[in-house]
């Protein structure tokens, strides 16, 4: 199984990942967005220009609740992916079709941040995520 690594800034760990629209498993055309890797999210979630992009239609709103909130929000079917990872070998690959790491049932959000995607405990809970120092790595 790969590894996906990189340094992090010390408030937050931002990656490249592949998304990619459900309808057709077998269809690995993509977009790429930047995730923030996020173990206080129970579900991951996607940006605005990401669900404009790939077409995606919400099936529904239901409550999402934050630290401060809880609010209504949009819900998308949508895969995620990465591109770039070690193999068993150690040798870090650049691939032109992604490693699929799941179908998420996830929330969406209304205005343009930073990332376009959330990593949230729906996806992490399937992988060994190590925060180390000024480095990160997970391994599924």
């Amino acid at each position: 199984m790969p590894l996906i690594d990189g340094c992090h800034d010390g408030r937050r760990i931002i990656t490249d990942v592949a998304v990619l629209a459900v309808e057709n498993p077998t269809d690995l055309s993509h977009i790429v967005g930047r995730a923030l890797i996020d173990t206080g999210a129970t579900s991951s979630g996607i940006g605005p220009s990401m669900v404009a992009q790939l077409g995606l239609n919400s099936y529904g709103k239901r409550p999402l609740g934050s630290a401060t909130e809880e609010r209504m929000m949009p819900y998308y079917f949508f895969r995620l992916g990465f591109l770039t990872y070690r193999s068993v070998t150690g040798i870090l690959e650049t691939h032109p079709f992604p490693y699929i790491v799941g179908e998420c049932e996830g929330f969406g959000w209304p205005m343009e941040r930073h990332f376009d995607v959330i990593l949230g405990m729906d996806i992490l809970k399937q992988c060994k995520l190590i925060v180390d120092h000024n480095r990160w790595s997970i391994d599924f």
